[in-house]
């Protein structure tokens, strides 16, 4: 059993620390934020005894098998760093960097301190995703030839929050456009019997706003095998979460790609351990066929999966949800993005 602890107890640990409750692999010990108050406040919800004001001490606690770091992208490479000299194998939120310079920063440290270390895109992790890849390297749709994914969202502008304000990485590229650029990637690998391919071709338009930081953009993507890609997110506007493959023999739909059969996600409360986690669905419309929808069972939250994943792997120090290689490759995509964009961080 993995002994985790939290680096930064703002909401996304609260997510994290319920979908541990139902972890067959994991349980949570401890929770350290630099914010007074704030590692108690999360510590009580989850009855936590071990509650740390830095993350030295949480790092020196040798009880401490991995960290989950929570804190906002550009406050990651720091406690990553600090992680893998400590010994301690390591989950980072999304995106796992600023840029691929620091990824690769924290890729480096992971090999010299020989830990784990693996960017949290939690929804790699859910079995919609391994259904999903099945179908389409079993020929369900024929070749795939067109992929199209969106995750965006409307903030109010406002110039010092975390979506609008360039000094804390907003933007939506950084903050969600990473998902359907990670989806992109994946369905094209999978298309190809690979675990991911990065775009040998890219282009991008958008909005940048006031502050420097994109509002709301698009972009194409070409990959080795020809299947092209349009993706789309924002901050300034809402656009449904939604992948669709479109192939040579029909179309395949994820409704619900980022966040299926996660309760965690809205709880504000300590979860019971009966709670029901409700079954994803996949829609397959076969050419010359009736559409049907292809249910997956979960027996546990989207955030458990993800923290099982890392338990499942954590000997070969890189999970197949999320390589190394894979997580270099998906921030060199959202380098490339952002420079389309003119957008530049400090």
């Amino acid at each position: 059993m993995i002994n985790w602890g939290i680096i930064g107890a703002g909401s996304i640990a609260r997510v994290f620390a319920n979908g541990l409750r139902f972890s067959k692999t994991g349980r949570l010990e401890a929770i350290a934020s630099r914010t007074a108050g704030k590692a108690d406040a999360l510590a009580d919800l989850f009855d936590v005894v071990k509650r740390y004001n830095s993350y030295e001490d949480i790092l020196a606690d040798s009880a401490i098998d991995a960290v989950y770091i929570s804190t906002i992208h550009p406050a990651h490479l720091e406690p990553v760093v600090m992680a893998a000299k400590a010994g301690k194998h390591i989950l980072v939120e999304k995106p796992i960097a600023m840029n691929a310079a620091e990824a690769a920063k924290m890729v480096d440290a992971a090999r010299a301190n020989d830990v784990f270390l693996m960017e949290a895109f939690m929804y790699r992790c859910h079995p919609q995703i391994a259904k999903m890849v099945e179908l389409i390297q079993d020929g369900a749709i024929g070749d795939v030839l067109v992929v199209r994914s969106t995750f965006g969202y409307h903030a109010g502008f406002n110039p010092d929050s975390r979506a609008y304000n360039r000094e804390l990485g907003g933007g939506g590229i950084l903050d969600v456009g990473c998902y359907p650029a990670s989806m992109v990637r994946l369905v094209a690998g999978a298309a190809a019997g690979k675990l991911f391919l990065d775009p040998v071709e890219f282009k991008a338009t958008g909005v940048v706003g006031p502050t420097g930081v994109d509002h709301y953009t698009t972009a194409t993507l070409k990959f080795e095998n020809d299947v092209v890609a349009e993706i789309a997110t924002a901050v300034a506007c809402n656009l449904p979460p939604d992948t669709v493959i479109y192939g040579s023999e029909g179309i395949l739909s994820v409704p619900n790609p980022w966040l299926p059969s996660s309760p965690c996600r809205s709880a504000r409360t300590a979860l019971p351990l009966d709670t029901p986690f409700p079954a994803s669905t996949l829609l397959l419309h076969k050419r010359g066929a009736e559409p049907e929808e292809i249910t997956v069972a979960v027996d546990r939250d989207l955030f458990s999966y993800e923290a099982d994943m890392v338990g499942a792997h954590i000997d070969d120090r890189q999970a197949p949800a999320a390589s190394w290689d894979d997580t270099l490759g998906n921030m060199r995509t959202l380098d490339t993005w952002l420079a389309e964009l003119g957008v530049n961080y400090a």
